[in-house]
Parts: structure tokens; sequence; C-alpha cells
């Protein structure tokens, strides 16, 4: 697999849940097919038509606006990934519970949602090749992949439903050839950052 150099935003003072997604979301950017890697997204409302809509959006820096990330038959980009919270994260303290300094490990649960326009990706293969060999390289990378302190482990994916890929937000219910969607759900396990 060649590298590239990914288009990818980074906030070098995160900790805790966006300090592992960042690493993560370094490291998914390794894919050649991967054409921006953002972070992890932020549940704001929108308007349009005159109607609210809950929309995930990405922050690419400080003096930048926000970034919509759903997908719509118009999008430019050849793909793009982003990451959002599925639950509420959960403290194991172990034996860890008397100490003067407790440093839990926590499990928060996470999907990575990934866009694809497989036209753009591959021209001269079949959409559905394109797609089965984006999933299975971003699966392979993100089993082989390690955060400080922890692990990322995907528990259940998702695929072409746009509804359900988008969970929680607002969007169309349709999917438009060559576009296609996944969603990868785990569990992000690290130890708390020490921050004294």
């Amino acid at each position: 697999m060649t590298y590239k150099i990914p288009k990818i935003p980074i906030f070098p003072e995160l900790l805790g849940t966006e300090k592992r997604i960042q690493q993560l979301q370094l490291q998914i950017a390794e894919l050649d097919w991967l054409e921006y890697s953002f972070g992890l997204a932020k549940r704001v409302v929108i308007m349009r038509n005159e109607e609210s809509e809950q929309a995930p959006v990405v922050y690419t820096g400080i003096t930048s606006d926000p970034l919509d990330m759903r997908l719509w038959p118009d999008d430019i980009y050849k793909s793009y990934a982003f990451w959002n919270l599925i639950d509420a994260a959960e403290f194991e303290y172990f034996d860890n519970v008397n100490a003067h300094r407790r440093y839990p490990k926590l499990q928060q649960p996470v999907a990575v949602i990934v866009c694809l326009n497989n036209q753009k990706i591959s021209a001269n293969q079949d959409n559905n090749v394109t797609h089965s060999i984006c999933r299975n390289e971003l699966i392979e990378k993100l089993n082989r992949s390690n955060v400080t302190g922890g692990i990322f482990e995907i528990t259940s994916m998702i695929e072409n439903l746009p509804e359900e890929v988008f969970d929680g937000y607002d969007v169309e219910d349709n999917l438009h050839e060559p576009f296609s969607l996944i969603r990868l759900e785990g569990v992000l396990t690290f130890t708390q950052d020490c921050t004294i």
C-alpha cells in the first residue's frame, strides 16, 4: 500500500477521546483511496428551508467554518471519513479505587463513518468491487491500529443505509450511484490521561 500525505486537520493539544480519535484518524488517512480524514464530529442544529436539522460537523481549524459531513449527490470529495460518539463512556477503576491518583480505563463507544464516491476512487472498476476493497482495507487498518494507552475494537458494521449509517442525524434516505457508505462501530478503550 502506498503512503500519501493525508488531508487531515491536526489539533496538537487534544486529550482523552479526541486524542485517541485523532490517532486513528491519522492511521486510516494512510489508506490511498481516502481523500479526507476528519476527527470527531459535533452534533449541531442547521437551518435548511426554514426547518431545523441535526447535522454532524467537523472543524478544520480555529479560523475556518465547520463542515457539514452529510453525504449529498453533489459531493465533490472522492472519499472522506469522520468519527462520532455513539453512547456514554464507561469508567473502569478495577482495583484502583483507593489510590490517591486514580486513572481509570475509559470505554467509549464510537463510530467511524466513511463516504465513498466509487467512480472517483476507481473509474475503471465496478462500483461494488471498489466499495468491497475499500471496506476490507479500512477494517484491516483499524484492526492493526493502536492508540496511546489503549485499543479500538470493531463491534459492528452497517453499509449503504443512509439513515442507519448517519444514525442520529437528519439525512435523506436515498443513496445514488456511484456513492456508498460504511459505518464501523466499536469501543475505544484507553487509560485516562494524566494532566498533573
